[in-house]
């Protein structure tokens, strides 16, 4: 019962923790790490593009301000790597920037040429509600046809081929020929000679001699 009480709680928490994050937005550590130069310079945009970000998320720059800068630039600006105009300095780390309307922004470190080395990155925030839910499919009123397999025809052999140059129809008869008597068979009959009826007449006494032994040898075995 305690286990049970236990599980239902936990699921309650987990659930009221999915709401809060639905309702308020998630919080990303930019990079999953120190804001910094990357490993090689695509590094954080491939870092942003692989999350979604919707408006109410918001993005932590964990960096430190005596070894670099964050700045909200441009579009230009970020494409050339410079900070003539920046729209927001950063100087402080670190730094949270929470995202309340959707839009595409620009961050970089204009500190020598750490833009350069790829220390920069670009952030698309969706609608709050992005992606939207898609809408049921209608129901197909179309009947379902039977899956048939395809039979392959077989190949023509090389009498099909040549069908062209074969001769017409040959017409045969509809009568069955008569059989023609067996010359082997007048041949046994011939043969045959009395003889030979004498033969089968021994063998067949002498094997009526050896049933009757055999028969008198089990007798015997099963009076004693």
């Amino acid at each position: 019962m305690a286990l049970q009480c236990r599980d239902t709680l936990s699921l309650h928490f987990f659930l009221q923790w999915l709401s809060f994050g639905s309702s308020f937005g998630w919080q990303y550590l930019v990079g999953d790490s120190v804001w910094s130069i990357p490993p090689y310079p695509h590094f954080y945009d491939d870092w942003s593009s692989s999350h979604l970000f919707r408006a109410g998320d918001s993005l932590v720059f964990d960096f430190e301000p005596e070894l670099y800068n964050l700045m909200q630039v441009t579009t230009l600006d970020y494409q050339n790597c410079r900070a003539n105009n920046p729209i927001k300095v950063l100087y402080a780390g670190p730094a949270t920037i929470v995202y309340n309307e959707p839009g595409v922004f620009y961050y970089l470190c204009n500190l020598s040429n750490y833009c350069d080395l790829g220390q920069k990155i670009s952030v698309v925030v969706h609608h709050k509600n992005f992606p939207p839910a898609p809408a049921p499919a209608a129901p197909s009123t179309q009947p379902l046809t039977p899956f048939l397999t395809p039979c392959l025809s077989p190949n023509p052999s090389p009498a099909d081929w040549n069908a062209s140059d074969s001769p017409g129809p040959v017409a045969v008869s509809s009568e069955a020929p008569s059989p023609s008597p067996s010359p082997v068979a007048d041949l046994g009959q011939a043969r045959i000679s009395d003889a030979g009826l004498n033969r089968l007449q021994t063998l067949g006494h002498r094997s009526a001699f050896y049933f009757l032994m055999l028969f008198s040898i089990l007798r015997s075995e099963i009076d004693f």
